[in-house]
């Protein structure tokens, strides 16, 4: 008999957004209007235990939150809605939120990483630069991102360098194998100093979550790229190397070009991208 893949994947937004500077649905906008927006996290069930990608928002952010949490909210356009939370959209898949045993973080700031609270007892995966700068943030930026409340709790952290390990062409910490899952994580610095993309073995092909490398589908598509209106100085505002972002985006766009029928890519916020993989693979 057959063996059965118990692997299951969900794509779960934590947070729906309708903030300045996104492009709306017919790629138009600017630095001043809205447009719609997700915190695009995974579900995984491995067949040992659950995964997230990503937490998004966590509970106490949606019922207690905190004046930067409410500052940030309010700048991206999202209502804070506890049902969107991770843990309460695995609870209405009918899992115990006890059953997720890891977390993989493409980076510690406040809209992707406050959930881990909720998840008190899972061990939470990151490259060792990001976890530094969480621990000890330099700048001012780093201190205004980086929450200590979603840490209060004393994560089980597990930091991961790349050494050695090369993914699809492309640099990257050793493979993590949970179950009947796969993750690597890649370095995308920039948008923080350890902000990384995960991969994710489905099958014979894997998903690959970017986190902030890029924001909107058109940044990375090996044909023809586009740049926003207001992309320059969103950019200069939200990384921490001008350049670094734009260097990420190429490598996706080069990896989509010579790998994409093998890699679902999506960032962490785009609208379309998500409605897109909830469909499955393009």
């Amino acid at each position: 008999m057959k063996a059965k893949n118990f692997m299951d994947i969900h794509h779960l937004n934590c947070g729906t957004l309708h903030a300045f500077g996104f492009p709306r649905k017919d790629d138009t906008g600017g630095v001043f209007t809205r447009g719609p927006g997700v915190i695009h996290c995974l579900l995984v069930d491995t067949g040992a235990g659950l995964v997230l990608v990503d937490t998004g928002w966590g509970a106490r952010d949606c019922t207690l939150p905190s004046p930067r949490v409410r500052q940030f909210a309010r700048f991206v356009g999202c209502p804070l809605d506890v049902k969107e939370t991770a843990i309460r959209q695995i609870e209405s898949r009918g899992y115990a939120p006890a059953a997720v045993k890891h977390i993989f973080l493409t980076h510690l700031h406040l809209d992707h990483a406050g959930g881990l609270p909720d998840f008190p007892a899972a061990t939470v995966h990151l490259l060792t630069d990001e976890l530094e700068a969480g621990l000890h943030p330099r700048t001012l930026r780093e201190r205004w991102a980086y929450l200590p409340e979603q840490r209060a709790h004393g994560p089980q952290w597990q930091p991961h360098q790349p050494h050695g390990a090369r993914w699809l062409g492309l640099d990257c910490a050793p493979p993590v194998r949970i179950g009947d899952a796969e993750f690597v994580l890649i370095p995308f610095p920039g948008h923080t100093r350890g902000h990384c993309g995960v991969a994710v073995r489905a099958g014979e092909r894997w998903l690959l979550h970017c986190g902030d490398a890029y924001g909107y589908h058109r940044q990375v598509d090996p044909v023809q790229t586009y740049r926003h209106p207001s992309g320059r100085l969103l950019e200069f505002l939200v990384t921490t190397g001008f350049k670094m972002p734009r260097r990420n985006r190429n490598r996706i766009r080069e990896l989509l070009r010579t790998h994409g029928d093998a890699i679902q890519a999506f960032c962490a916020h785009d609208a379309r991208e998500f409605e897109v993989c909830r469909m499955g693979f393009r």
